[in-house]
C-alpha cells in the first residue's frame, strides 16, 4: 500500500477546486511547495470582419489599419472592463484583501457565515506553550466495555454532537509563491486547550504563509504555528480569542471497539464548516504506508471523510475526541475508506511540540534536500531521472549545496521522500553513508546524524 497518502482541500486562486486520484490517498496540501494556481483561459479578442451575404456585392476592402485600430481598440476595452470588474468584486469582498501588517487575509466566508473582521495573532508567539500539558483520558478501564470508549457515558448522537461542534475549527491558509502567485487551502482543526490551542494535520499547514481559524460563531483569528510533527502529522497552533472556548473533551483511542458508533465533524470541501458524519470505528490498529515512506497505524472509520476534513475531529458516543481525521481512500467505487490518528498517539506528538516546538530525537543529514530531474547516461543511453539533492548546506557540512544522492549506505535513493524512509529509523550519532555526485563525479561521504530542529 505504498500509494497511501494523506489528503487535504486546496483552492487555487480562491476557487475550489477538487483533484483526486483513483487508487491512492489524496493529499494536494503544499507537499514540496504548494501547486501553482491554475491558469485562467484569457478572453479572446475578436474583430469582426463585413461578410457577404448571397446577392450581396463587396463595396469596398477594409483596410488592415483599420482592422488593427478595432483590435487595439477591443483590447483596450476588455482591459478597462476586467480592470473594473476586478476593483469591483475587491470591494464586494469576493477576492482578497491586504492586512495592516501586509500579509494576505481572507476576506468573505468558508463556511456559510460571514467575517467582517480577522482577528491578529496578538501575543501568541510569547505564549508559555511549555507550562501546558494535555493530559490523557485514563479510560483503561473502559478496555473490552460493551460500550467501547463511550463506556457509561454514551449518550444520544444529538446530545453528543451539540457538546462537541463548537470545538472543531474551520483552518484556512495562504501561500504566496516566489512568482507572486497565491494558492489557498483549507482544512479543520480541534481546541484542545481553552487559552486557544489548536490541533490540526502537518499537512494541512505545510508550507504556507499564512494559517487562520474560524471559530462556529464566525470569529477569525490569525493563528500562530507552535511546531509540526511531519512524520506523525500533527501540527499546534495558536490563537488568541476574545471570546470563551469549547474544548474538546479527549477520549481513550485505547478502549475503542470495533464496530462503535462514531461521529467526525469538520470543514469538507473548504466551504461546508461544522459538517457532521456518522459511522462506525470500520478497524483498530490499521497499518497505512504513506507516499513518503511513512508508516502509521491509524483508526479506520466508515463515517464519511472528504477533502477539508483533515484536521478535525472523530468522536465517540460521549462526545470525546478519540481520533483526528487525516486520511481517505479515494478509488471509483469506493467509499466508507476514511482514517484518523488515535487520540492516544496523537497526545504524545501534541506534548511534544507543546514542550519544544519540534520533536527531540528525530534524525537529520544537517541540510536542506529537494527533488530534482537530472540527465544521465549521454548519446542513444541518455535519460532524465529524479534524484534528491542538497538545495542548501552549512558550511560545517561535508555535504555541499548541489550534491546529487543517489545511495545510501548501498541503497539506491530516487526522491526526498525515498532518502527520508532510510534515514527515519536511524538515531542521532549514527553515520551514514552517502553516494553522491559532486561537479559531475561520483563519490561518497560519511555523515553523522544530527538532531533534527526546525528553524
Amino acid at each position: 500500500m505504498s500509494d497511501f497518502d494523506r489528503f487535504d482541500f486546496e483552492e487555487n486562486n480562491i476557487k475550489n477546486e477538487q483533484a483526486s486520484q483513483d487508487g491512492a490517498f489524496e493529499q494536494k496540501a503544499n507537499e514540496g511547495g504548494p501547486a501553482e494556481p491554475r491558469q485562467e483561459a484569457p478572453y479572446q479578442n475578436v474583430a469582426y470582419m463585413p461578410v457577404m451575404m448571397p446577392g450581396e456585392r463587396r463595396s469596398r476592402r477594409v483596410k488592415p489599419a483599420i482592422v488593427a485600430l478595432i483590435v487595439a481598440a477591443s483590447l483596450l476595452f476588455c482591459t478597462v472592463c476586467g480592470l473594473a470588474g476586478y476593483l469591483i468584486a475587491d470591494y464586494l469582498g469576493e477576492r482578497i484583501e491586504i492586512g495592516d501588517d501586509g500579509g494576505i487575509v481572507p476576506n468573505g466566508t468558508t463556511g456559510g457565515g460571514s467575517t467582517t473582521e480577522v482577528n491578529g495573532m496578538g501575543d501568541a508567539p510569547n505564549y508559555n506553550f511549555a507550562g501546558v500539558t494535555i493530559p490523557q483520558n485514563d479510560g483503561s478501564a473502559l478496555v473490552g466495555s460493551t460500550n467501547g470508549s463511550a463506556g457509561a457515558n454514551a449518550t444520544t448522537r444529538i446530545a453528543a454532537v451539540a457538546a462537541v461542534r463548537d470545538s472543531v475549527v474551520e483552518i484556512s491558509t495562504t501561500t504566496i509563491s516566489n512568482r507572486g502567485q497565491l494558492t489557498a487551502g483549507a482544512g479543520s482543526g480541534v481546541i484542545i486547550h481553552a487559552d486557544g490551542i489548536v490541533v490540526t494535520n502537518n499537512h494541512v499547514i505545510d508550507g504556507v504563509s499564512n494559517i487562520y481559524v474560524r471559530l462556529t460563531n464566525g470569529n477569525t483569528y490569525e493563528a500562530y504555528l507552535r511546531g509540526t510533527d511531519e512524520e506523525n502529522d500533527i501540527a499546534i497552533l495558536k490563537i488568541t480569542p476574545k471570546e470563551t472556548l469549547t474544548v474538546a473533551k479527549l477520549g481513550n483511542s485505547a478502549a475503542l471497539a470495533q464496530g462503535e458508533d462514531v461521529f467526525a465533524i469538520g470543514n469538507p470541501l473548504g466551504e461546508l464548516g461544522g459538517t457532521v458524519t456518522e459511522g462506525i470505528i470500520s478497524a483498530l490498529g490499521r497499518e497505512v504506508e504513506m507516499s513518503d515512506g511513512t508508516v502509521m497505524t491509524l483508526l479506520q472509520t466508515s463515517a464519511a471523510i472528504n477533502s477539508g476534513n483533515s484536521g478535525g475531529g472523530l468522536f465517540n458516543m460521549a462526545g470525546e475526541l478519540i481520533g483526528v481525521v487525516n486520511a481517505k481512500y479515494s478509488a471509483t467505487g469506493v467509499e466508507g475508506l476514511g482514517f484518523a490518528i488515535p487520540i492516544d498517539s496523537a497526545l504524545g506528538s501534541i506534548n511534544a511540540l507543546l514542550q519544544y516546538g519540534y520533536i527531540p530525537g528525530r534524525p537529520s543529514l544537517g541540510v536542506t534536500v529537494a527533488d530534482g530531474t537530472f540527465k544521465t547516461g549521454s548519446g542513444f543511453f541518455a535519460e532524465y531521472r529524479t534524484f534528491p539533492y542538497v538545495y542548501e548546506a552549512p558550511s560545517t557540512s561535508v555535504l555541499k549545496a548541489n550534491d546529487i544522492i543517489y545511495a545510501v549506505d548501498g541503497v539506491a535513493v530516487s526522491s526526498v521522500a525515498n532518502l527520508k524512509s532510510l534515514i527515519r529509523p536511524k538515531r542521532v550519532g549514527d553515520t551514514v553513508t552517502l553516494s553522491i555526485y559532486r561537479d559531475s563525479q561520483q563519490t561518497t561521504v560519511s555523515v553523522t546524524l544530527i538532531e533534527y530542529v526546525p528553524q
